[in-house]
């Protein structure tokens, strides 16, 4: 059972006791992410992360890295569209260490201006690193043509242009608006009771003060519409979307089972279709991307571009199918008993409780609940699937995004 509690500054913190395991998991989740940017800073969020690993007023940048490996500790971050984490995974001897090597890059960073210099090279190779890859670059590709005048679709890391123009002082006040008390989450899962992390969180977070607040981001309008970007490779890499739900919508379990059934495994439609009867691709799945304000349902696929033609035809006919006649009940039951198993095992491991935790107070302020959650996926009905696939899979409002060595022409009419 997760347990909440809110400090006097408004720092939240959330707990879930695992005492069968060893291990604990802090995370740090800031609502600091790529959507409450300023074009002129897009990628900050993310240029922040990179830099609280770069010294505090107390320890180096080695002297970090160094802190946690000492002990076996894993320490690492992330950022999205909406939040930025930052945690770390250590035997439960070591918890309070742990909170003390997050709060003190939390609170004590000093993003030194030979470090920060040298991180805008890191994090530009990162960039390349990402356009070099094509499947990451094409499902990039797909929310910037579906929300063109939106954060929602401007990339997460930013570009060469605006990390270049980046300067100290604009790390420094995002730094100071974004990560307050009451934008911030705490959560714990793993071997640690409620009186010794609510100890550490009063220890070591207690100079964190403000009253700042991330405020609701604006909902995008979407367009249709293709785009391509020419690279010298042996396949052409696709990416086909739709508009989707937020992150709050009641047929959020709905597409997690739409998903998996089209694409979400070995035994999925696509899997079967695009891989096993015809051989046209080596991978190929869907997805459903949900935030606050909108969302992205699609699927990738690769293959030579001899064969995109044949590749998109399938693709889009299970899109067709599955809006017009929805699942068997035999894929049904096998989506949810997937999903299920999913949800299981997820809760044996402390890092993805923590992350199922920390994010669901963040983003939606409400306690997570396995149970909860497995019983809103179990009642998820046929009926429920086909409405959302009739919803979601307009063809008017289809964006293909492709990577390859050639540009093709897709005729939506004929596709659908």
């Amino acid at each position: 059972m997760t347990k909440k509690i809110e400090f006097s500054s408004g720092l939240r913190l959330v707990i879930e006791q695992m005492p069968y395991l060893r291990s604990v998991t802090t995370g740090v989740w800031i609502k600091a992410g790529s959507v409450w940017e300023e074009e002129p800073l897009a990628g900050i969020s993310h240029f922040l992360e990179h830099m609280l690993f770069k010294g505090t007023t107390s320890r180096s940048a080695k002297q970090i890295a160094e802190t946690m490996e000492s002990v076996g500790g894993i320490m690492n971050a992330f950022t999205s569209r909406e939040h930025t984490c930052f945690y770390i995974r250590c035997i439960d001897e070591d918890f309070e260490l742990s909170m003390d090597l997050l709060a003190d890059m939390h609170l004590n960073s000093v993003f030194a201006e030979d470090e920060f210099t040298r991180e805008k090279n890191v994090v530009t190779e990162e960039i390349n690193s990402y356009e070099d890859t094509p499947d990451d670059l094409v499902t990039e590709l797909m929310p910037a043509t579906m929300w063109p005048r939106h954060s929602y679709g401007r990339a997460v890391i930013g570009s060469r242009q605006t990390v270049e123009a980046m300067r100290r002082e604009d790390l420094i006040g995002y730094w100071q608006q974004m990560y307050q008390p009451r934008n911030t989450v705490i959560a714990i899962a793993g071997n640690i009771d409620e009186k010794r992390a609510v100890a550490a969180v009063e220890k070591f977070f207690a100079a964190s003060i403000g009253d700042g607040i991330a405020g609701e981001p604006s909902a995008p309008e979407a367009v249709s519409g293709t785009v391509y970007v020419n690279k010298d490779i042996e396949q052409t890499h696709v990416c086909l979307g739709f508009p989707s739900i937020a992150s709050k919508d009641d047929d959020y379990y709905t597409a997690a089972v739409l998903s998996c059934a089209l694409g979400g495994g070995v035994s999925s439609r696509l899997f079967q279709e695009v891989r096993e009867k015809r051989g046209l691709a080596y991978n190929v799945y869907s997805y459903n991307a949900s935030y606050l304000k909108s969302g992205n349902f699609a699927a990738y696929a690769s293959t030579r571009p001899k064969n995109i033609d044949q590749l998109m035809q399938v693709i889009t006919a299970e899109f067709s199918d599955v809006a017009a006649r929805g699942l068997s009940e035999e894929e049904l039951q096998r989506s949810k008993q997937q999903l299920k198993g999913a949800l299981v095992f997820g809760m044996e491991s402390s890092s993805s409780v923590m992350n199922k935790i920390g994010k669901r107070e963040l983003m939606l302020d409400e306690l997570y609940s396995w149970e909860q959650s497995l019983d809103k996926l179990m009642h998820v009905s046929q009926q429920d699937v086909l409405r959302l696939a009739a919803k979601l899979f307009v063809p008017d409002k289809l964006v293909i995004a492709t990577v390859g060595p050639q540009e093709n022409q897709f005729d939506i009419d004929k596709l659908f």
